[in-house]
């Protein structure tokens, strides 16, 4: 290997800072022994989940039923995949064969073991799809999210065009396969960075490995994200705006400033001094193919923006965050992105806003509310186990920011300056204070910021820019100074990390499944509802039990409810008396309040969840069955270990509800409406063509896009104009 080869990707090393060249034979009785180290802990972690007993769980989730052996196997799989890391250089296959088979055996184990696909949550993504392929078109007076069904007719699209008919498959396996579909436009951000390969594939480890938060089901926030992490990929890939491949003079000091010495320059050279970018040269693409790119960008922001509500503004806000540290070059494109969605909610989403501002306002800008919901508020009344899983989640999220600003100090004390990672990592947080989502946005933030924070804790441990070789001139070593890799000092920082990797599997096995006690489905709970939407026609009005009153929590029941047929059932809540389980009066008056379409319906999942995070006696489900099958008024109709459903013998015969037909988007107009329709494509195009024209331009000719700005300028004010009045009128 030459000195040039030996020195950083930006002096003329290989871009990816791979430099290190493979000795012909070496150390493959080291990778055999990994290899079947790797193996050994898949067999040990798959094969004893045969004797697994579910009924076993208790409120610490499936960590209490998995076998020893399961759980070794876990972590013969966190050894192989580290001893890889240990090894003089990176064995691509060998790593890229550990990432699959942890993300299956972490994120699809519950699967596997369960009889249908879990948690109740997902068989409402089934009933959107359903209702879509059966009526050909949405409601948005059944739920919000028929104001965003880009995500949802896609997928009844597909299922259409392939003749599936059955989705549990299809939900059931939904989140190994989302785990890895993930991994492909992570690696295309991180192959622009400028790190060490282990570096790179830990972040990679990471990122499968501190996902627990369940936002990955077949779901629009899944592919929202999905979308998200290519339009970020994209962005720092093709579109940087920096050329820098060497050091950046910090900023200047006065003269009072300079002097300074000690801990006050420490400090300040490591906030303000000169620093090596964090990312790696962008590479010289053709025009044509970056502005397909471009174009590509736009249709991403386009799907993302009818697929979820909330991706589209972190979309935008990544755009925004990375032009402002001058990381990307498109200028335009924060502006593009909020014009779509301000667009999309003013026109797409009117028939929900404009009866519901109260509902989706309410929140807005509520930051200390939605923190305090997000932590201490959801563990109060819960059981002991139940709380010790919720605060094990706080913990463990705090535990990945503190490292994740541990390793953004740690590089910028080798004269690193990661702006890409740390506009990832604080985006996230600009949503707290964005819609009444309560304590759910916590998991949000956390579940956007993990590219970057898995990222920056890999720096914590493997810091070093490039990998560099062993030389023997005492000059390049000189050369190489701090930055230098250290191949033969990487194995305490792998041990280091070592540590930590089977903390956090054991933490997400731990987290990820602690509420599979209730988020499991079970056959009957569907059953459950086949039956009451087989028993009758017309509308259903399903009464269910709550511990707490549901106007005031937020709650539903944890069923798969609405999986189908979704107009036909109305749901209503009664509230559980705690002193008397055998107190049924509130059911009965439910009932009557339905009419002859009201059915009483009860699962055993629903009765762990009030009894775990309501406070409910262990038994109150048991008595309350026990209460409804010998009284005189009510007929059993379903009755199993799983699941029942009760109703009246002599049910009054009103109120007899009708069966809501589909209502659209709820499209209004108003008398600018018209004017915003032609203007609003008028201007996208607009400033599109200007992006499209900076890619052709030489550095320093931005003037020659004047024109189109002139242009752009009145559009954009009319469209904001537009979007202000029917916000007014409509409302």
């Amino acid at each position: 290997m030459t000195v040039r080869e030996a020195r950083d990707p930006a002096e003329g090393a290989p871009r990816d800072g791979t430099a290190v060249p493979p000795a012909p034979g070496a150390g493959r009785t080291a990778l055999i022994a990994v290899a079947a180290l790797a193996a050994l802990g898949a067999g040990l972690f798959w094969i004893p989940l045969r004797g697994v007993d579910l009924e076993a769980m208790d409120g610490y989730g499936l960590i209490s039923v998995l076998p020893a052996a399961t759980l070794a196997g876990a972590a013969l799989l966190v050894a192989a995949f580290m001893a890889t890391l240990a090894l003089p250089r990176p064995h691509r296959p060998l790593l890229a064969a550990q990432l699959l088979v942890l993300t299956v055996s972490l994120h699809g184990v519950a699967q596997a073991l369960e009889p249908n696909a879990r948690f109740p949550t997902v068989w409402q993504t089934a009933g959107f799809i359903e209702y879509i392929s059966r009526t050909h078109t949405v409601s948005w007076d059944l739920d919000a999210r028929f104001s965003t069904p880009g995500f949802f007719a896609f997928i009844a699209f597909v299922m259409n065009a392939v003749g599936q008919h059955d989705i549990e498959p299809l939900l059931r396996w939904a989140p190994p396969v989302t785990n890895l579909l993930y991994l492909v436009p992570y690696a295309l951000i991180l192959r622009t960075l400028r790190a060490t390969w282990r570096a790179k594939w830990f972040a990679a480890w990471l990122f499968v490995a501190a996902n627990w938060v369940g936002q990955d089901y077949l779901s629009p926030q899944a592919f929202a994200y999905l979308l998200y992490l290519f339009f970020v990929a994209i962005l720092v890939n093709w579109f940087r705006h920096h050329h820098e491949t060497a050091r950046r003079a910090g900023r200047r000091r006065a003269g009072g400033t300079a002097e300074r010495r000690g801990r006050v320059r420490r400090v300040y050279d490591l906030a303000f001094g000169p620093k090596d970018p964090g990312e790696l040269p962008p590479p010289q693409a053709p025009v044509r193919e970056r502005s397909v790119l471009l174009v590509l960008l736009f249709v991403l922001l386009l799907v993302g923006t009818a697929a979820h509500q909330l991706t589209p503004f972190l979309m935008t806000a990544a755009c925004a965050g990375l032009v402002l540290v001058r990381r990307c070059g498109l200028r335009g494109m924060p502006f593009i992105a909020g014009i779509v969605y301000a667009a999309w909610v003013s026109f797409m989403t009117v028939g929900y806003w404009s009866s519901r501002k109260g509902e989706i306002f309410g929140g807005l800008g509520k930051v200390f509310t939605n923190v305090r919901q997000s932590t201490g508020g959801r563990i109060s009344q819960t059981s002991a186990q139940t709380a010790d899983v919720q605060q094990l989640r706080i913990m463990i999220a705090a535990v990945v920011v503190g490292l994740a600003a541990a390793g953004l100090l740690r590089r910028r004390a080798r004269g690193i300056d990661d702006r890409v990672a740390l506009v990832l990592m604080l985006v996230p947080f600009s949503s707290f204070g964005l819609q009444n989502y309560g304590g759910e946005i916590a998991l949000r933030i956390y579940f956007f910021m993990l590219p970057a924070a898995c990222l920056l804790i890999a720096y914590l441990f493997f810091p070093a820019p490039f990998d560099a070789p062993r030389v023997r001139d005492p000059r390049v070593r000189l050369r190489l100074g701090r930055l230098r890799a250290g191949s033969r000092r990487h194995w305490p920082a792998v041990a280091a990390a070592s540590v930590f990797a089977l903390a956090l599997t054991g933490g997400f096995l731990a987290v990820r499944y602690g509420n599979e006690r209730y988020e499991q489905v079970r056959k009957d709970d569907v059953r459950a509802f086949d039956v009451m939407l087989d028993a009758r026609e017309g509308p259903v009005g399903v009464v269910w039990l709550s511990a707490e009153n549901p106007d005031l929590v937020g709650g539903t029941p944890v069923m798969p409810w609405s999986y189908r047929d979704w107009e036909r059932l109305s749901y209503a809540p009664v509230i559980a008396n705690r002193g008397d389980p055998a107190d049924i009066s509130p059911i009965v008056q439910g009932l009557k309040d339905q009419g002859p379409s009201g059915y009483f319906v009860t699962t055993r999942s629903h009765e762990d969840f009030q009894v775990l995070t309501a406070g409910l006696p262990a038994d109150y489900g048991d008595r309350m069955r026990r209460a409804l099958a010998s009284s005189p008024e009510i007929q059993t109709v379903l009755s199993t270990r799983d699941a029942a459903v009760y109703r009246l013998r002599n049910p009054p015969p009103a109120p007899v509800a009708e069966v809501p037909r589909p209502a659209g988007l709820g499209m209004r107009g108003s008398p600018w409406t018209p004017a915003g329709l032609v203007y609003l494509p008028v201007l996208l195009g607009v400033l599109l063509a200007r992006e499209l024209r900076r890619l052709r331009l030489p550095p320093g000719e931005t003037r020659r896009l004047r024109p189109l700005t002139v242009l752009a300028a009145p559009l954009l004010v009319s469209v904001v104009a537009v979007i202000v009045e029917r916000f007014v009128v409509i409302s």
